[in-house]
Formats: C-alpha cells, sequence, structure tokens
C-alpha cells in the first residue's frame, strides 16, 4: 500500500489524532508554511500566533479535515518533495514530525524546496522522534515509514541553513516512558 493511502485510511478512523495546539518557536509573523499539516495541531497554534497559513500534506483526507476547521486558511494536497509555491513565498516554515516520514532522496529533495521558498530572512522548525522515544519501539513494523533522527543528522540535512538552536528534548510520561524528540530552528543564509 502506497504512504498516501496509509495515511488516507489513518485520517479517516482517527479525524481528532492529535488534538490541541502544539507548542514551536515563534521568531515573527508573515505568511507560514506547515509541511504535512495533519490534521492542524500545528496550524491551529500558528493562526493563534497571528501567521496567515497555507498547509501541505499528501493525505487528501487530512487536507480535506483542515478545510473544514480552518477555512481562513489555505491548505493544498502536495509532498515536501515538490512544494507548489513560487520561490520565497513564506518567512515561517514548519516541519512537525514529518522528516521520519522521508527516505534519504526524499529528504534531500524536501530542504532543496524548503530553501528555495523559504524568504530570505525566514526560519523553519523541524520536529522529529529520536530513536530514544517512547513510540520507536513500536511504529518499526508500522505500515507507515519511520526513521528516527539525531541532532546532527538533522544539522547535516539542513548544511544549507544557519542554526539557531538545537536540542533534544525529553520528557517523562505519566506512565514512565520517554517522549523524545529533536527540535531545530533553523534561519535562511539567502544572500
Amino acid at each position: 500500500m502506497r504512504q498516501e493511502e496509509v495515511w488516507n485510511d489513518f485520517y479517516s478512523r482517527n479525524r481528532t489524532a492529535w488534538r490541541g495546539n502544539t507548542v514551536i518557536p515563534v521568531v515573527d509573523t508573515g505568511r507560514a508554511l506547515d509541511l504535512g499539516c495533519g490534521n492542524g495541531k500545528t496550524v491551529s497554534t500558528l493562526i493563534d500566533e497571528g501567521f496567515e497559513v497555507t498547509g501541505i500534506d499528501f493525505s487528501s483526507v487530512a487536507v480535506e479535515q483542515c478545510r473544514e476547521n480552518f477555512p481562513d486558511s489555505r491548505f493544498e494536497v502536495a509532498s515536501a518533495c515538490d512544494l507548489p509555491f513560487e520561490d520565497d513565498s513564506f518567512d515561517y516554515i514548519t516541519a512537525v514530525h514529518v522528516l521520519e516520514h522521508l527516505n534519504d532522496e526524499e529528504l534531500s529533495k524536501a530542504v532543496d524546496e524548503i530553501y528555495r521558498v523559504l524568504k530570505k530572512g525566514g526560519h523553519v522548525f523541524i520536529r522529529s522522534f529520536t530513536e530514544n522515544d517512547m513510540r520507536s519501539k513500536d511504529r518499526k513494523d508500522s505500515d507507515i515509514f519511520y526513521r528516527f533522527y539525531d541532532i546532527d543528522t538533522v544539522v547535516d540535512a539542513f548544511a544549507c541553513f544557519d542554526v539557531v538552536s538545537a536540542e533534544v528534548k525529553e520528557d517523562r510520561t505519566r506512565f514512565g516512558t520517554i517522549r523524545s524528540r529533536v527540535e531545530v530552528l533553523l534561519a535562511s543564509n539567502k544572500a
């Protein structure tokens, strides 16, 4: 089954897969692009922070749900590897739990596309699971493609950007497990 079909099935069965807002660093406002918008958890945060938001996802079901939930924002069915936007279109781009679904070739294409559509002086925020995350063990047998990152891998992949901050955040859940993720904020270094 293709990944788009797997995700369409997932969102069809889980209309509220992730609830509430997510915490992201906000440097400024302007036009924001949420890569892999899913059901809109990061979109909601960006709207609350005052951004004009566009979201993309390759799941048509997720995009339709976002269109219903956020009618004043724009959503497109698209891949992070082939963004349907003009050069220098966005001030801020988020990729929250998106990179872990890309293989090496797709990651390289996505980085090139992010660089292309981000404005000079713009920022990119990346959040991705690490191998230490409680969910990493369960996901290895999933139909959904997963990989896990460390800081060096993300920073190396985005070498054409300046690193503003890079850290691993870990939180203990009430069940004693660990949530572990890489969080990297990058700045465009376009001349």
